[in-house]
């Protein structure tokens, strides 16, 4: 698969809406494969003109990476090529969004200036000028600074050209220009199959979201049964404390969304079920629930495997997503019962061996000091977002454990 669709394919569908509306693409029918090749093609078919495309490219236009440092190249980047000499695509995105950063804040006043560098989030007053801005913002964020900087983006697509054919129609300036269409056609025909820049760049610019939105946003849905211990869990694992660590059944009733404090955009979805609940959230919690990339499914070990627990679980499989069951409260199991229990646990659910782990978030204090099983748990996940094509530095480092992270 051409790189460009690659990326577009790691998006969620509905990420893919805007791009697919700038690039005028009919997304009806579509299913991820082949909406990612089309804006693909549609893509480097507009950046490249047509006649072109025609007769030398097979009708799928110029290539991505010299489209990208055409884009580069209007916003006065110059970016050196990589390492094996050919144009580097992430860095060229990385220029252009600065660019288009750069040209928004020097074309707007002080107000606006300041609701800009609202968006970075920084306790400090507004920069001088967009160098200031982009130079300071890169050290207060760090790694995350690139997917805040694409967050700022703003375009709107407009369509290019003038539509000369309609002037050659019945109007009275039809009738003047008819009799210079001949001699005049093949300008004219050069000039209606040109590049479409504005839309180009918007594409780009939104193509570079995109990345920056596949490489460091992670989503991951925490499910189970009431008084499963997902709490216990979010805090084990990504030290949140949502405050609801609580033994009493029914304590969560409804999905909670949160942003892991110090992550750029780690988001942590707590549900207890993948069912009905689930039907009546809001819009915009729902959205979140289509973005989530890997579920955790924590099971109670002293309820066990239940109709619901087979039910939820396999919801969360038919979403198409990496999903970890996690049988907490294994410290309340006798050692001679363990290992039947996790057995017959994951027979009924129909879990694969890899996709399935004993674990206690809070045990008892006379069986373990802190919480038990979380390093192969914290493992999973780094390898299931690398697959993903996502920067596994987003998750936080195990408390305790140093270099978690690798």
């Amino acid at each position: 698969m051409d790189p460009l669709e690659t990326l577009l394919h790691r998006c969620h569908r509905a990420e893919l809406m805007p791009l697919a509306r700038i690039l005028q693409v009919k997304v009806e029918g579509m299913g991820l494969t082949d909406l990612a090749r089309a804006l693909g093609i549609t893509l480097r078919r507009i950046g490249s003109h047509e006649l072109a495309n025609a007769a030398l490219r097979g009708g799928h236009g110029r290539a991505y990476p010299d489209l990208l440092v055409r884009v580069a190249a209007s916003y006065g980047a110059d970016v050196p090529p990589g390492a094996d000499g050919l144009p580097d695509e992430p860095a060229l995105e990385r220029a252009i969004l600065a660019g288009h950063f750069t040209k928004r804040w020097d074309a707007t006043d002080s107000a606006t200036r300041q609701t800009l560098w609202d968006e970075f989030e920084i306790a400090a007053p507004v920069p001088d000028t967009a160098t200031h801005a982009l130079t300071l913002a890169a050290e207060r964020l760090g790694g995350g600074f690139q997917y805040v900087l694409s967050t700022t983006v703003n375009v709107v697509a407009e369509p290019g050209g003038l539509a000369i054919f309609a002037l050659l129609g019945l109007s009275p300036v039809g009738c003047i220009l008819r009799p210079l269409m001949v001699p005049l056609l093949p300008l004219i025909l050069w000039w209606k199959f040109r590049p479409d820049e504005r839309r180009l760049g918007a594409a780009v610019l939104e193509v570079a979201r995109l990345r920056q939105a596949v490489l460091h946003r992670v989503t991951i849905g925490v499910v189970g049964s009431p008084s499963s211990g997902k709490d216990a869990g979010i805090k084990a694992i990504f030290g949140v404390d949502t405050g609801n660590i609580s033994p009493i059944a029914g304590s969560t009733k409804e999905v909670h969304i949160q942003r892991a404090p110090g992550a750029t955009a780690l988001y942590l979805v707590n549900t207890p079920g993948m069912g009905d609940v689930v039907e009546r959230v809001t819009e915009e919690a729902r959205q979140v629930l289509n973005h989530i990339d890997v579920y955790l499914y924590v099971v109670n070990a002293e309820g066990g495997v239940q109709a619901r627990e087979k039910a939820d679980y396999d919801r969360c499989k038919a979403t198409g997503k990496p999903v970890l069951v996690l049988i907490n409260k294994i410290d309340v199991l006798r050692p001679r019962d363990k290992d039947k229990y996790l057995a017959d646990a994951r027979q009924k659910l129909g879990a694969p061996e890899d996709g399935f782990m004993a674990v206690a978030f809070d045990p008892l204090p006379e069986l373990a000091p802190g919480p038990i099983g979380l390093q192969p748990v914290h493992d999973w996940l780094v390898a299931r977002l690398v697959e993903l094509g996502k920067d596994p530095a987003e998750l936080p480092a195990l408390p305790g454990v140093v270099g978690a992270v690798s």
